[in-house]
């Protein structure tokens, strides 16, 4: 999924944009064992975003490990990135690699994780998805509290079903709590205590992305009267000759999710 293999002059085999024809990497396999895994079936070369929504479905199952293949949402686009953000998720669960997700809100990051969680349960009638919906007003207690909710969800679904439950932190970077966030994400612990072992919780993280603001914007923001500058000969805030309080929003005015970080 996301590149196709095709021989070169040099006894080799380059991986290449399926649309482009743009080499991504040279020379990733010889071509005695291409033309070997070519006798054995092994299916290069297919156009995924072509294949049958079943069959979509039937691959990606194969790959996390589903017995069952069920459709949760016939209205979630399964387009090739999709599939690759979430298959790029899997493999960081099974490495335990601490998983972020970066985009602007609205972009689908809840609805990618949403579905591919009710993929994982096949069916079953059972919560195996805990939301934290992370603002500025959210505090380190409620974020432990939610991670020892999702710790016995995880143990129940774990036991029972034998399927993981994922933990996700949406918009993780908007509450000065973010140290917690991390210390449940990266050391896996609470306070110092470690996560339940072996329950099967998965913890992942979205927030938005680090935008710096045009002058034209920072215009337009004053105007509105969300915000306002301060000069570095105006500050004794400084880092050598920097003020570190730049530029300063009226956070009050905005809602948490488009209070941007500066």
């Amino acid at each position: 999924i996301g590149f196709h293999l095709l021989p070169n002059d040099q006894n080799s085999v380059d991986a290449i944009e399926p649309i482009s024809g743009r080499v991504i990497k040279k020379n990733v396999m010889t071509k005695v064992l291409y033309e070997g895994l070519k006798l054995q079936r092994v299916p290069f070369n297919i156009n995924f975003d072509g294949l049958p929504r079943g069959e979509k479905i039937e691959r990606i199952c194969n790959v996390l490990g589903i017995q069952w293949p069920l459709d949760p949402d016939e209205t979630y686009e399964l387009t090739t990135d999709n599939i690759l953000k979430m298959l790029a998720i899997h493999m960081r669960f099974r490495c335990g690699i601490p998983v972020i997700i970066m985009g602007e809100t609205g972009c689908g990051k809840t609805r990618l994780i949403k579905f591919l969680c009710e993929l994982r349960r096949s069916g079953v009638a059972t919560e195996n998805m805990k939301l934290v919906k992370v603002h500025g007003g959210t505090t380190s207690e409620m974020i432990y509290t939610k991670v020892r909710e999702a710790e016995d969800i995880a143990s129940i679904n774990q036991q029972d079903y034998g399927f993981d439950s994922v933990l996700f932190f949406d918009e993780a970077n908007t509450t000065e709590a973010i140290s917690s966030i991390k210390e449940v994400l990266c050391d896996k612990t609470v306070k110092g205590e470690s996560l339940i072992p072996n329950c099967g919780l998965r913890v992942i993280a979205a927030c938005n992305p680090y935008r710096k603001h045009t002058d034209k914007m920072i215009r337009r923001l004053e105007s509105a009267g969300l915000g306002y500058r301060v000069g570095a000969e105006e500050t004794d805030e400084k880092l050598g000759s920097i003020p570190l309080r730049q530029l300063v929003y009226r956070v009050q005015a905005l809602p948490p999710s488009m209070i941007p970080l500066v």
